[in-house]
Formats: structure tokens, C-alpha cells, sequence
């Protein structure tokens, strides 16, 4: 049993802690705020300390991989903290509870499967399963996927508010334009006609767009209310993954990504 003298003592230690680790976390903070590069003037204004300091701070978070200085003298998140968000993002409840039947629906299928999340950079690769073939393709975890030409990116694009993926979508448009390449859909008209055929089918297909002799088809899985939670992509080769009408394994697909629909459904429901 405590004294008194020792009671005192444990509040004491409760209500402790080390200001500089929180000073620290609100410099990382910040960054995860603005949420894009930014110069020291401008972070020591939004946290309204010197710049001096914060350069301190910045250079042991520089050490430790949660920042980074970029070639214009700007700051951003580093690896570590991006490696931290991913790891959140891999143990949401829905995700965590449907991870049986993902890793059923890609022993049945054989294909390869990419679990991708919205993140403000684009679509999110969380989780990546080869597929059963002696060479498959395996998209890195942690890779940001192109909205414009890729399946997961079509899915967020067409799900989520234009004001979200629009400006995001003319980033890569820009870009192509910039060094010369061509990327379908190449405006934001033409995407519009895909985006329809996407939400009337719920199913973004791909066909060679990143990688040629590559198919690839997203199909949304939802949340409680009824918005895209995250995107299930099956990919492998055209001889093994055929789209042409009555492909078997579309369907295949198709039916085991219903039932993960249907089984979130039925959890939340209870």
C-alpha cells in the first residue's frame, strides 16, 4: 500500500515528461500539417518559435529518418515517418478484419494482389501479395500509385470529390506534357466519360497502361457509410488474367471481392 509520500511521487511521474520530445513532436507535427515541402521561415512561423530552434529540432529529426532536407533547402517527412503512417494504416480495424479473406481470394485467383488506401499524395500501396507464378509482378509497399493510368488510381479518382483528385490528376497531366509522354485519359473531359463506365460497372480496369502485356482490375471495398474504404487490385499477365467477356477469373474475382464486401457489411451490422 502507497504512502501518501508515495502517491505524491507516482502523480508526480504521471503528470511528468520530457518537454523537449514534445517540442520535438510539434515540429514533426507540422510537417505532417502542411503536408508538402516547406522552408524553415515559414515552419518557425507556423509554430511560432525561432528559426534557430527549430533547425535544431529539424536536425535531430533529420538523424533519425523522420525528416529530410530536400535539394532546395526545403524540409518534408522523411522515410521513418512515412514507414510510421504506413504501419497505422495497415493495422485499421476493416483491413486487419478481412485479412483471411484476402489472402483466400489470392490463393483462388493465382494473381498478384495490391491493397492500396487513400493517402493526400495519391493512392497508397499497404499491402502487396505475389501471385503464384514462378515470375509475378509485386509493387513495393509504400509506393504511391498514379491516379490517372493506374486501376487504383482510377477507383480513388472516380470515387472520391473532384475537388480531391482533380488538381492531383493535372499534376501528372502536367507532367507528361512537360517531359513528353503520353498518359490515357489525357484530359479531364476524356476522364470524365471513363469515370462514368467506372462507377456504373464499380471496377476500374487496366490493360497495359503501366506495364505492357499487364492486366490490372481495382474494385472498391466500402465502409459503413458507404464510401470507398480501400481498393483491391488483381494483376498478372494477359495470358493468365484475361478481361475479354466471360473471363472466368474476372468473375472469380468479382464474386470473392462481393463477399468481403458483404462480410464488412454483416461485422458492422452486428
Amino acid at each position: 500500500m502507497l504512502n501518501p509520500k508515495g502517491i505524491e511521487m507516482n502523480k508526480e511521474k504521471l503528470s511528468g515528461g520530457v518537454q523537449s520530445l514534445e517540442v520535438g513532436l510539434a515540429v514533426l507535427n507540422s510537417l505532417v500539417e502542411h503536408n508538402a515541402p516547406i522552408i524553415l521561415k515559414d515552419l518557425s512561423s507556423k509554430l511560432d518559435m525561432h528559426p534557430a530552434k527549430v533547425h535544431r529540432y529539424l536536425v535531430s529529426l533529420i538523424r533519425m529518418d523522420y525528416a529530410k532536407q530536400l535539394e532546395g533547402g526545403q524540409y518534408a517527412l522523411g522515410d521513418q515517418a512515412w514507414r510510421l503512417g504506413l504501419n497505422c494504416i495497415q493495422h485499421t480495424d476493416v483491413l486487419q478484419l478481412v485479412q483471411h479473406l484476402i489472402y483466400a481470394l489470392q490463393s483462388k485467383i493465382g494473381c498478384g494482389i495490391q491493397i492500396s488506401k487513400w493517402s493526400p499524395q495519391g493512392p497508397l500501396v499497404v499491402q502487396s501479395i505475389e501471385s503464384n507464378r514462378p515470375i509475378s509482378i509485386v509493387t513495393k509497399v509504400g509506393s504511391i500509385m498514379p491516379l490517372v493510368n493506374s486501376a487504383a488510381g482510377r477507383l480513388f479518382a472516380s470515387y472520391l470529390p473532384e475537388t480531391v483528385v482533380q488538381p492531383l490528376m493535372q499534376i501528372e497531366w502536367d507532367k507528361a506534357k512537360r517531359e513528353h509522354y503520353n498518359i490515357n485519359p489525357n484530359t479531364w473531359a476524356d476522364f470524365q466519360a471513363l469515370k462514368a463506365q467506372i462507377l456504373q460497372q464499380e471496377m476500374a480496369v487496366v490493360q497495359g497502361d503501366l506495364l505492357v502485356g499487364i492486366n490490372a482490375v481495382g474494385l472498391p471495398i466500402f465502409n459503413a457509410q458507404g464510401m470507398i474504404e480501400f481498393c483491391i487490385v488483381a494483376l498478372d499477365s494477359e495470358i493468365y488474367f484475361p478481361l475479354q467477356q466471360g473471363s472466368e477469373k474476372l468473375a472469380q474475382f468479382k464474386q470473392e471481392v462481393a463477399a468481403i464486401n458483404q462480410f464488412i457489411r454483416h461485422r458492422i451490422a452486428s
